[in-house]
């Protein structure tokens, strides 16, 4: 069999193979003409990533004078806590061995007894609740939030009595953190609120808001926030001092790695 019987026998299977062919060339030279070209412009992109990636972003010189400054803020933040949040006497912690709850259940007990029985020896009335709350606490960061708050009670009730107060009320430390405030975007501050009323009868408040203001005690700042004089109640003659302070600590290292 010759070639023109070939064509003649099986002419339209070759022209239709061939007209393929021509499609098949023609739609790999127009993908090759855009898809590659777009395949070598994204590998040169991802090289060219892979570079920058592997070069340092700063020079030595430059994470040397990150890390200055990073002190600097840091010796800066420290000082100024150390000028505005009240500091935790040692009494108000714990001794080693001793547990949160047991240490919580005596030094409330004492100072309930001691410090209001004191007042009333000056003729003061005190809050005897103190701000604690009606249920103890059993957690241990919950029971050093409330002794925070509780040696700022301690100061401010000591002082109203030296100043001639007529009495201590409506004394809350707040237990809890409120929402709000705890979600305050970088905010890492474990702070506890306290309120209170100190009112006066025949003495001026003048004394005792200087002694609040000056930290007249001694023993360093009181985490003052507010502090508001209310008029005179004319029938009762009473001047009504309302207080709101924010006791706290700067977060320690451990506790700053279990926030990140």
């Amino acid at each position: 069999m010759n070639l023109d019987t070939i064509w003649q026998l099986h002419r339209r299977f070759i022209i239709a193979s061939a007209v393929g062919l021509i499609v098949f060339m023609i739609g790999l030279a127009i993908i090759g003409s855009t898809v590659g070209k777009d395949l070598t412009r994204y590998q040169g992109l991802v090289g060219k990533h892979k570079r920058a990636l592997n070069s340092p972003a700063y020079s030595n010189a430059q994470v040397n004078e990150l890390r200055g400054r990073l002190t600097a803020m840091e010796t800066q933040t420290v000082k100024l806590a150390n000028a505005s949040l009240p500091a935790l006497r040692p009494e108000f912690v714990p001794s080693p061995g001793q547990s949160a709850t047991q240490h919580y259940i005596e030094l409330t007990g004492q100072m309930r007894s001691e410090l209001i029985g004191w007042a009333l020896r000056q003729n003061v009335d005190v809050d005897d609740s103190l701000g604690l709350p009606a249920q103890s606490p059993t957690q241990p960061q919950m029971i050093a939030r409330i002794l925070r708050g509780l040696d700022v009670v301690d100061r401010v009730v000591r002082m109203a009595v030296q100043t001639g107060a007529d009495s201590i009320t409506d004394i809350q430390i707040a237990s809890r953190i409120p929402k709000k405030r705890r979600n305050l975007a970088g905010s890492r501050l474990d702070m506890t609120p306290v309120t209170l009323e100190v009112v006066f009868a025949e003495q001026s408040p003048k004394n005792f808001m200087n002694a609040i203001m000056d930290s007249a005690d001694g023993l360093g700042p009181l985490g003052l926030v507010r502090m508001e004089l209310l008029p005179t109640n004319q029938r009762k003659k009473l001047r009504r001092v309302v207080l709101e302070f924010a006791a706290g600590e700067l977060p320690t290292a451990s506790a700053e790695e279990d926030v990140l």
